[in-house]
């Protein structure tokens, strides 16, 4: 059973690589169109030049044509989807929200820009299996909503507004708070991080997308007992 899901997790890690660059970078072909190709020469590559991890490891990072490096998050998204598949096991509904988390994270931290295809999933999923959370993901949207229009876009981007609809409805309360917290916390300390090396601005956006969704992670594994002292609920 581990190998299956191991073998699973690297091949759907290799549909969410292609996805990933095609979704969002504007030179690359639709993902439905035609095979893969190297994403410097534009060399079509044969099958045994696209199997999850093998490949990278047998070409020693780098495309067989060209001969440029390859991306090291070909593998890493690769592995780390398996990892995800190992853990979650069978559940169909908490792989399907996973892999759009997968497909988020790295789609917003390499490009700055978050599919519609993945949030529109994620909506479909929340209001099919988490309806009851309506009013969380409303009042949620309509809190960074409010911070768009203040910020002018300067904040945050619009594609983290849509984002954050199908997380409330994930999440309901009063896990969203956790969400917000830790989100405020870790993308406090990266902005300050990136201001303190001259790599940002002030005003500048940065990419809020990934911690949203680490904040996200984080607020479905604390436990409803650990969720009631975190507010001093219980003594």
């Amino acid at each position: 059973m581990f190998i299956i899901l191991f073998i699973f997790g690297v091949c759907i890690g290799s549909f969410l690589n292609v996805l990933i660059w095609r979704l969002n970078d504007e030179k690359a072909p639709k993902f439905w169109q035609g095979r893969s190709i190297c994403p410097h020469c534009r060399h079509k590559l044969s099958w045994f030049d696209n199997l999850p991890l093998l490949s990278f490891i047998v070409l020693w990072g780098k495309c067989r044509y060209c001969h440029k490096r390859i991306s090291w998050r070909y593998p890493l998204v690769e592995l780390l989807t398996a990892i995800v598949t190992i853990i979650i096991g069978a559940n169909v509904l908490s792989l399907v929200i996973a892999y759009c988390f997968i497909l988020i994270f790295f789609s917003d931290w390499i490009y700055g820009l978050i599919p519609d295809e993945a949030t529109v999933v994620l909506v479909v999923v929340g209001l099919l299996f988490y309806w009851n959370n309506w009013l969380t993901g409303l009042l949620s949207l309509l809190t960074l909503l409010s911070l768009f229009i203040v910020t002018r876009g300067r904040g945050i981007g619009f594609g983290d507004v849509k984002l954050i609809f199908p997380l409330g409805l994930l999440l309901g309360f009063p896990k969203i708070l956790i969400m917000f917290y830790v989100t405020s916390i870790i993308g406090g300390l990266y902005a300050l991080g990136l201001l303190l090396l001259k790599r940002r601005r002030f005003g500048e956006t940065i990419a809020l997308g990934p911690f949203l969704i680490i904040g996200t992670i984080t607020a479905l594994c604390v436990s409803d007992t650990l969720l009631l002292k975190l507010f001093w609920l219980l003594p």
